[in-house]
């Protein structure tokens, strides 16, 4: 029954969260003016959020048959290492698909957040990078990934088992996030600090800037609570089945809660990402004239000549 219940606010969340981030990434593409740097690196986050989401609308509408297919068989597997699978990783196995999105959602939102940090240290010393140089470092940060991915399966199939490649992914987003938990931190201070010296060179452009590593660093806040959760889905071992599927149920759904928070904190913090996605969400919800309507105001705006014999 807790399973039911888990599975139907996992697909509540994926649906909301499927939605919000394409009404962002729309808002995006639509409007010129948003084709900042960061908004364009921080299509990478709403693309992996919606990846994430439509693997747990099809986790949550069929659970029972992630439960019943497991990964990997035990007799195929050689003793020590169905011994080391049994004590860790066994229950992970169960949800291949969603244990992969969430760690894809994982390693593209830290690589992207660290990317972010680092276009924001060049800017701070005035150096602006062009849209073609934005453009190799978005396809950079995707490459890369591909590879961490590709690696992953790689060690997926010397062990037939989660047993390498979790602890290798594990081990590099750690590093990802200690140097997130770097270069955010000390953007923001001194920004701070060459404010509080220079306070009469403050412009439109540093006070931007500003907003934007908060903006980035509150992000970061929120992944660092869901690697958090990841770590939690990893460690849990439980000898009952029924209990650790509502404990994974309830922890996908806490992970959840960053890829629909991020996007609403970039939607309060920007007026013109806001304004762009009101405009989208009101466009089919204005009233329409019809043809009689529009000939009056076309009249009214634009008489006819007088009539002369």
């Amino acid at each position: 029954m807790m399973w039911l219940w888990t599975s139907s606010l996992n697909f509540v969340l994926a649906i909301l969260q499927l939605g919000f981030n394409l009404l962002v990434l729309i808002a995006v593409a639509s409007d010129r003016r948003l084709h900042t740097n960061i908004h364009l690196l921080s299509t990478s986050l709403w693309v992996c959020n919606s990846i994430t989401a439509i693997v747990t609308i099809f986790f949550s509408l069929n659970p029972s048959q992630c439960l019943e297919v497991p990964c990997f068989q035990h007799q195929q597997l050689p003793k020590q290492m169905v011994e080391m699978k049994s004590r860790s990783f066994a229950e992970l196995e169960k949800f291949p698909a969603l244990t992969t999105a969430i760690l894809l959602n994982s390693t593209i939102s830290l690589l992207t957040l660290l990317t972010i940090g680092f276009v924001h240290a060049l800017a701070r010393h005035n150096y602006h990078l062009s849209r073609s140089q934005l453009s190799r470092l978005i396809g950079s940060t995707w490459l890369l990934v591909t590879l961490l991915l590709l690696s992953d399966f790689f060690l997926i199939r010397l062990s037939r088992s989660f047993v390498l490649a979790v602890p290798f992914h594990l081990a590099l987003l750690s590093v990802f996030l200690v140097l997130n938990l770097i270069i955010h931190p000390l953007n923001l201070i001194q920004l701070i600090i060459s404010q509080r010296l220079n306070p009469e060179v403050e412009n439109s452009q540093t006070v931007r800037l500003k907003k934007d590593c908060a903006t980035a660093s509150l992000w970061l806040l929120l992944n660092s609570l869901s690697f958090i959760i990841i770590f939690m889905m990893v460690a849990w071992e439980s000898k009952e089945k029924d209990q650790y599927n509502s404990i994974m149920g309830i922890e996908v759904a806490a992970f959840s809660v960053h890829c629909v928070a991020n996007p609403l904190i970039a939607v309060i913090r920007d007026r013109q990402l806001e304004r762009s996605l009101s405009r989208i969400i009101m466009r089919n919800k204005r009233p329409r004239t019809n043809h009689e309507e529009d000939l009056i105001i076309a009249l009214m705006r634009d008489p006819p000549p007088p009539y002369t014999e």
